[in-house]
């Protein structure tokens, strides 16, 4: 008995090795198995990754100035977007036969959102829920994540404050207003020093009146 036992702790230690081994040593086997078991949800993406993944996945089939110029006037909410991406990828890969296309799953789509919620914009709060709820469709994930508060989304929390990241109109809007903020915190001093050598060429103008006056004088008194 005691043999036996001392037989299945030795399979199991090992069986754990190999598995700490795979997961915790970079190799192709642990990779696959991490980014399975992040897709499926296992496993939470981080902010950086669900940012590196949105490019990768989404430059599949758009290009970035395309992503670049989506906004409220151009459509519906991320969220209600992405997911059908799906649909748009099955028919990409039959256009396109030659190229591979890498689908997302629904897990990947949540974390796909929040990037592009937060670097290019979220106006999920101009929609009635009842229509976003329609738009979204049969993905509960995602009807999940539009219920949950922006300030509980943990990826679009965490790059909402990257300004490096951020990108679209909204970003060049703010860009655009930054720099006419300089431009108006600068165009005091100008003005001063525009006044101030408008007052040194007027005392410079008036210096010869005076040397005239004085030299008016002494010829007079003489």
């Amino acid at each position: 008995m005691k043999k036996k036992l001392t037989i299945v702790v030795i399979v199991l230690v090992v069986i754990c090795i190999i598995s700490a081994g795979v997961l915790f040593v970079p190799n192709p086997a642990g990779q696959y198995l991490i980014s399975e078991a992040k897709a499926s949800g296992m496993v939470a993406y981080e902010p950086a990754e669900a940012y590196t993944m949105a490019k990768k996945i989404c430059t599949q089939c758009h290009t970035d100035e395309r992503i670049k110029k989506y906004c409220e006037r151009c459509g519906p909410p991320f969220i209600a977007v992405v997911p059908h991406m799906q649909s748009f990828i099955e028919n990409y890969k039959v256009s396109k036969p030659g190229l591979k296309v890498e689908n997302i799953t629904e897990v990947q789509a949540v974390a796909i959102v929040q990037v592009w919620n937060a670097i290019i914009g979220n106006w999920e709060k101009d929609f009635r829920q009842e229509d976003m709820l329609k738009l979204i469709g049969p993905y509960e994930h995602l009807k999940k994540l539009y219920l949950t508060p922006i300030e509980k989304r943990p990826i679009e929390m965490a790059l909402m404050g990257r300004e490096d990241l951020k990108i679209g109109y909204m970003a060049e809007m703010k860009k655009t207003m930054a720099k006419g903020m300089e431009g108006e915190a600068e165009k005091p001093a100008a003005e001063e020093t525009h006044d101030h050598s408008k007052s040194g060429a007027e005392a410079t103008a008036k210096q010869p009146a005076a040397e005239k006056s004085a030299e008016h004088a002494e010829h007079t008194h003489k």
